[in-house]
């Protein structure tokens, strides 16, 4: 029991700690625009990317649609 009072005092007490304390930045440092420098790669990224996307979705679709086509003009 006084394990579990003990984990429910610690968690309560880093809930309510101050920003400053839990700040991770003593120990890893990043740069003042990191998050924007990296995100902003991002569209460019999804622009490459969408013709490998448009590829890998119109090929099995293309073959699909010429298998259906194949089997309704085929005479049995």
């Amino acid at each position: 029991m006084k394990k579990i009072l003990g984990i429910l005092a610690g968690i309560g007490g880093l809930i309510l700690a101050p920003a400053s304390t839990l700040a991770v930045g003593n120990y890893i440092t990043l740069p003042e625009g990191f998050v924007t420098d990296c995100l902003a790669y991002v569209g460019n990224l999804f622009t490459d990317v969408s013709l490998l996307i448009i590829l890998a979705i119109g090929l099995p679709l293309g073959f699909w649609v010429i298998r259906k086509v194949i089997s309704l003009v085929r005479v049995r």
